[in-house]
């Protein structure tokens, strides 16, 4: 008797032993730093459309948290993400309007000034050849955000580029609320230098409604989709494991609503673009780089214009990670 106990004692101690290794083998915690910036587009032509943007997020691990690790029982995974983001949406040819000294109609742009605020609150559930993303947004769009005093302070004491008048002609101030779910499926997990990978956004609420099926490969060397800092999943990267791989994707946006281009989608009198280009084009390549605690990537994202198929516009985004 005493030696069938000792025996199922050593099994127990020995698995527990093990999924404790397996629970050290990742870090619990990872901050992350976001940097959108047209400035960072080589052949820049000036800010236009989706202006700058930056952002804070916070990624992490614990045993519950709001009743969200009750979904999915055969996840192999899971962690959540808090963040905050402002963003600065702005005409074409705004550099025209750096030197006037007071416009007086709307009706010089082709598009409206825009400034979003938002925090949000996302989940991933990771599995055997593929991961979930929920998230919810909540914030505002209009004066509130700040985002037009941002750039103004930014151009005057950072860049010296000029500071643009029509800000006081953005959006109206409103509230919004938007659902995020994104789903990837990994083609082919044993390759160990190249990869592919199929997957859709579907984004529903006041801010946008439209729905993104994309595309990619990666070459280099890489981690799982699912611990990969290239699909922001880098939180799961194991200690002392290491990336650096190009990453390209292709997607395309199917687009019903874009509250920065139309305003107020329960106010038909709002200020706002009527018409829409619903279908755009988005291509994206990157280089990204994972060692031990931090995650450097740069990405150069290009898309068709969301008024106009001729007015392509270009941007890079810079983000950092830490964990702990």
């Amino acid at each position: 008797m005493k030696t069938t106990f000792y025996f199922l004692f050593i099994c127990l101690f020995i698995i527990s032993a093990q999924k404790s290794r397996a629970q050290e083998n990742i870090y619990k915690s990872e901050l992350k730093v976001i940097v959108d910036n047209d400035i960072f587009a080589v052949f820049r032509d000036s800010d236009r459309y989706y202006s700058y943007g930056m952002g804070l997020e916070y990624a992490f691990k614990t045993e519950k948290f709001l009743g969200l690790q009750k979904l999915f029982k055969n996840k192999k995974n899971l962690f959540y993400t808090l963040g905050v983001r402002l963003e600065g949406y702005t005409p074409s040819e705004v550099r025209a309007f750096a030197f006037t000294p007071e416009i007086e109609d709307r009706d010089d742009f082709d598009r409206p000034f825009a400034g979003l605020l938002y925090a949000t609150l996302g989940t991933t559930y990771t599995f055997e050849r593929s991961f979930l993303k929920s998230e919810i947004l909540a914030g505002v769009i209009g004066p509130s955000s700040q985002a037009g005093e941002i750039q103004t302070w930014f151009h005057e004491n950072i860049t010296g580029d000029p500071v643009y008048d029509g800000w006081q002609f953005q959006l109206e101030d409103q509230f919004i609320f938007n659902f995020k779910n994104t789903f990837v499926y990994d083609f082919n997990p044993k390759f160990r230098w190249f990869h592919t990978y199929l997957g859709g956004t579907a984004h529903a609420g006041n801010l946008y409604i439209r729905a993104t099926p994309f595309a990619g490969f990666r070459i280099g060397k890489y981690q799982s989709i699912s611990n990969s800092s290239g699909f922001h999943n880098s939180l799961l990267l194991p200690k002392k494991n290491s990336e650096l791989f190009f990453k390209f994707n292709i997607e395309t946006r199917f687009i019903a609503y874009n509250a920065t281009v139309q305003g107020n989608l329960f106010d038909e009198k709002a200020y706002g673009v009527d018409e829409l280009n619903n279908i755009s084009w988005h291509l994206s390549s990157g280089l990204y780089y994972s060692f031990n605690r931090f995650s450097i990537n740069f990405i150069y994202l290009w898309s068709t214009g969301v008024l106009n198929d001729t007015e392509n516009h270009g941007y890079g985004t810079f983000n950092v990670a830490y964990r702990f």
